[in-house]
């Protein structure tokens, strides 16, 4: 499929009304004047109705194959739950719709290597939902990096976790996936873009039974050593079991140390504004999620969808492709692996 011109406003369709499908990307594509959502998919018919509605005037499916043969869609996002975007994703790259796939792109190798080829074979546009490459703090620590202003980077800590609210509440699909994919995602793929290398050896540890006592079959955390093939060690911490009470839902913590300095970063609170009530403490994430009542686009949460509809109308980059995604999966597998067996992985 060829770039569409910007002459026009370009077809979108949302595959997945959820938090993120119906939040997230069918806002972005029904604000941005170069985008035209014209349809959300979702087998609950009125959780995508009510997207649409708050939407505008898209049309509602709950089979997704109807929303693919739509000639006036050129591009989707597959924002389905993390084990369920092989079929979805590869039927969109046959029908010769661009394909924006939420994190992670895949569950599988095999899965996700059957959707970069699909969309090689079509020609079409696949980009990974990545949006931490387009947060402004981890550019700002890359530009760093890139500058060498604190050396050779030898190691670093990435932790992002979630309260149990996460599996016990928002997702109900926990149990068929866990905080392995759904949160260490997005750190391998900012170990992997920070350092601009690869890993080369996975060693991780898991425990269960936290969640398993709340009704959740999923492990309580991963946590995972990751060597990359330039030197650098990346400690990595994904965890399901942090305490409803703490002041945000997710924490998220990196540090990076070099040979000659050191880049910390707070990406969950930031701390410029705290609040104390007497139901508990608010610590707002002031750069990521979507902030007063402007129906424009706040936060890097939706420009990284934004930098999709770019590449979509005007042939811009890809932030993250769907190489990208594919080896991120190889390094989330490998820590999976890893932590069955008890024994290192090499990649």
């Amino acid at each position: 499929m060829q770039p569409a011109t910007s002459a026009q406003p370009v077809g979108f369709g949302v595959i997945g009304a959820g938090i993120v499908g119906g939040a997230w990307h069918a806002h972005v594509y029904s604000r941005l004047p170069h985008a035209r959502l014209v349809a959300v998919c979702d087998l609950d018919a009125q959780r995508a109705a009510a997207v649409a509605d708050a939407c505008g005037s898209a049309a509602v499916y709950t089979d997704y194959r109807e929303l693919l043969a739509r000639p006036d869609i050129a591009a989707v996002s597959v924002a389905t739950p993390d084990f369920a975007h092989r079929e979805i994703a590869v039927a969109a790259a046959e029908a010769g719709k661009h394909i924006l796939v939420e994190k992670p792109l895949a569950t599988t190798v095999a899965d996700a290597e059957a959707i970069v080829a699909a969309a090689r074979r079509a020609g079409v546009k696949l980009m990974v939902d990545f949006h931490n490459r387009v947060n402004p703090l981890f550019v700002a620590a890359q530009r760093s990096l890139r500058a060498g202003e604190i050396g050779r980077p030898a190691y670093i800590y990435a932790r992002l976790s979630n309260t149990t609210y996460v599996p016990t509440r928002m997702l109900a699909w926990a149990g068929r996936s866990s905080a392995l994919w759904f949160l260490a995602s997005h750190t391998v793929d900012l170990a992997r873009w920070l350092l601009e290398d690869e890993p080369q050896r996975v060693y991780a540890v898991s425990r269960a039974g936290i969640l398993q006592g709340l009704g959740v079959d999923a492990p309580d955390f991963h946590t995972a050593i990751v060597e990359f093939r330039g030197g650098a060690v990346v400690n990595l911490e994904s965890a399901w079991i942090l305490p409803e009470s703490a002041p945000n839902i997710f924490d998220f913590k990196v540090e990076i140390l070099g040979s000659t300095g050191a880049i910390a970063i707070n990406g969950s609170d930031h701390r410029a504004i705290e609040t104390y009530t007497t139901a508990g403490a608010r610590l707002p994430d002031l750069f990521g999620m979507p902030g007063g009542e402007s129906p424009r686009l706040h936060g890097f949460v939706l420009e990284s969808i934004a930098r999709f509809v770019d590449a979509v109308v005007d042939d811009q980059p890809l932030p993250a492709t769907g190489e990208d995604g594919v080896r991120a999966t190889q390094v989330l597998a490998a820590i999976a692996e890893s932590a069955a067996s008890g024994q290192p992985v090499t990649l």
